[in-house]
């Protein structure tokens, strides 16, 4: 399964472009550490990598709204 690189914009309606697939991730990984450090020093999240099947199914999983996870009593 490919990876895709997009860019992600969380404004009032969140919106993603994508910008590069790849077989790997040690290149997407190369990809996105660039792109941070170019174009969004600031922002990390400005620009993520996601591994699925298709297109369809990585914007879908990029858009989708996760929860915060559950921080133990340890943890907190």
């Amino acid at each position: 399964m490919p990876y895709f690189v997009f860019k992600y914009q969380n404004n009032k309606f969140k919106s993603v472009d994508h910008i590069e697939t790849f077989e790997t991730y040690k290149e997407a990984r190369v990809l996105l550490k660039n792109l941070r450090m170019e174009k969004s020093p600031n922002d990390p999240n400005a620009y993520k990598v996601v591994f699925a099947e298709d297109m369809l199914e990585a914007e879908m999983l990029i858009l989708d709204k996760r929860d915060a996870p559950i921080l133990r009593e340890w943890e907190k």
